[in-house]
């Protein structure tokens, strides 16, 4: 007990010696009495330890030019715009993630309602999500999101994690995002959960959801929502994506009214109409269904890469 004790207090001491008082490994060998490779090796403990921690303050980069433009090219309130700084994709969207993060205590209020919606990019904000100081938050589901086939969406530990990083209440629609006839959907939209979400999404001050590119890979093919003939059919009819499991075409109208009505969730028209709607995204192939969000009113905000932003202005 004693070794160890004294283990990390040199730890601690030779981490204060090289990170506060900028001494050289050589230096503080010879003050320590030990060699080179030993503080080498004693630094890494402390970080395997968790004595240190790193952290790594980003300059600000500004993409004032760009985020003006998407302004004035769609109905966007806020374009916020994080330069991609490695090339690798989840550090890109995690950084995109970190600046929704960052704005997001503006966007909640006590007492409020929150929507979310579910997929990969939604899955990795969560992850992230630190604790905020709210009250009385009501955090709810904005589409099904049970899957056909044996494929986990996440959609049930996302709404969690949003609910627990605000001390909230989570509303879940337990049903899956489409399901094969209007009649089906309008029968399981009469259950009383379900219509309890549909009636406060009406009053939904916040939004936070993505767009999925129409193609694979894709979280609807991996949930069975559509197979390969009718995405041929539904690719060559010009459907760009879907938005919180809505389809939508190039100018971010709904792609097809009949395959809409078996959509389980909040309707296009009301998440139109919620007044801070977070849409978030960081991959360029998303260019598209991104650029036919933003005409069709789905965003007020926009979190995006650089290359995602360049995508959409093409």
């Amino acid at each position: 007990m004693e070794k160890d004790t004294y283990r990390i207090n040199q730890i601690v001491r030779i981490s204060k010696l090289y990170y506060e008082c900028n001494l050289g490994q050589v230096q503080i060998a010879e003050k320590e009495g030990i060699s080179k490779s030993t503080v080498s090796r004693l630094l890494k403990m402390g970080k395997d330890l968790g004595i240190i921690e790193v952290h790594i303050k980003e300059p600000a980069m500004m993409y004032t030019d760009l985020e003006d433009e998407l302004t004035r090219r769609f109905p966007l309130k806020r374009a916020t715009i994080v330069p991609v700084m490695v090339d690798n994709p989840q550090i890109v969207l995690n950084d995109v993630c970190a600046a929704l993060i960052a704005d997001l205590p503006r966007y909640l209020e006590n007492d409020a309602t929150l929507g979310i919606a579910w997929g990969t990019t939604l899955e990795s904000l969560s992850a992230m999500l630190p604790h905020f100081r709210c009250q009385g938050i009501s955090v709810l589901q904005l589409t099904g999101g049970y899957s056909r086939l044996a494929h986990e969406t996440s959609a049930l530990s996302i709404l969690q994690r949003f609910a627990s990083s605000v001390d909230g209440d989570a509303y879940v629609i337990p049903a899956p995002a489409i399901v094969d006839t209007p009649d089906i959907a309008q029968a399981i939209e009469k259950d009383s959960q379900i219509q309890k979400v549909m009636t406060m999404a009406k009053r939904c001050q916040t939004a936070i959801y993505s767009a999925g590119a129409f193609g694979r890979p894709s979280v609807i093919f991996e949930m069975g929502i559509i197979d390969d003939a009718q995405y041929a059919k539904m690719a060559a009819d010009g459907c760009v994506g879907d938005c919180c499991g809505h389809f939508l075409n190039a100018q971010g109208e709904i792609f097809d009214e009949a395959l809409d009505r078996r959509v389980v969730g909040v309707s296009l028209d009301t998440i139109r109409n919620i007044p801070h709607r977070l849409l978030i995204a960081s991959d360029p192939r998303k260019g598209k269904v991104l650029k036919a969000a933003l005409q069709g009113h789905m965003a007020s905000h926009l979190y995006v890469d650089v290359k995602t932003a360049e995508a959409i202005l093409k």
